[in-house]
């Protein structure tokens, strides 16, 4: 029996006596420059992938919306990814809608900024991250509020 080991094509064929040599298919890598290891992220679906051309390295912002109350309800405090985010509020009634986040003391919650009046273009904001916020609502009826974060 003998081995063939071509090199750049990464082909290998048996022989034996009496057989004739079978190409076995092409072995290809997926690029010259890629190594066997390579980068592995996790994607905005939440699953992992290996940097290729078909699943570059994201290199966007990392977007984020979080919903602070939902049909009048407040949620509880949620920590941000951090940078510039716009504060969208729509309430049927209008009383304040108070954006408040968690001072240094790691538990008082201080008022940032409050609405009494629709705001269709948004509020800009800027957050450090991890920062934690929530809103405060009085005397309003059918209030949702959100944070989207600027890319």
């Amino acid at each position: 029996m003998r081995v063939l080991f071509r090199a750049g094509a990464m082909a290998l064929a048996c022989c034996s006596a009496g057989v004739r040599a079978q190409s076995l298919p092409q072995i290809v890598p997926p690029s010259n420059i890629i190594p066997p290891a390579g980068v592995a992220f996790i994607g905005a679906d939440g699953k992992s992938y290996i940097a290729a051309p078909a699943t570059p390295l994201p290199v966007a912002g990392k977007q984020e919306t979080v919903a602070l109350a939902s049909a009048n309800t407040a949620v509880p405090a949620v920590a941000l990814y951090g940078g510039t985010y716009i504060l969208n509020q729509s309430c049927g009634a209008y009383g304040t809608v108070a954006l408040r986040y968690r001072a240094a003391d790691g538990s008082t919650m201080v008022t940032l900024l409050t609405r009494s009046v629709a705001d269709v273009a948004g509020t800009a904001v800027q957050f450090g991250s991890g920062q934690v916020v929530d809103v405060a609502l009085t005397g309003t009826t059918g209030c949702n509020v959100t944070l989207s974060r600027m890319p």
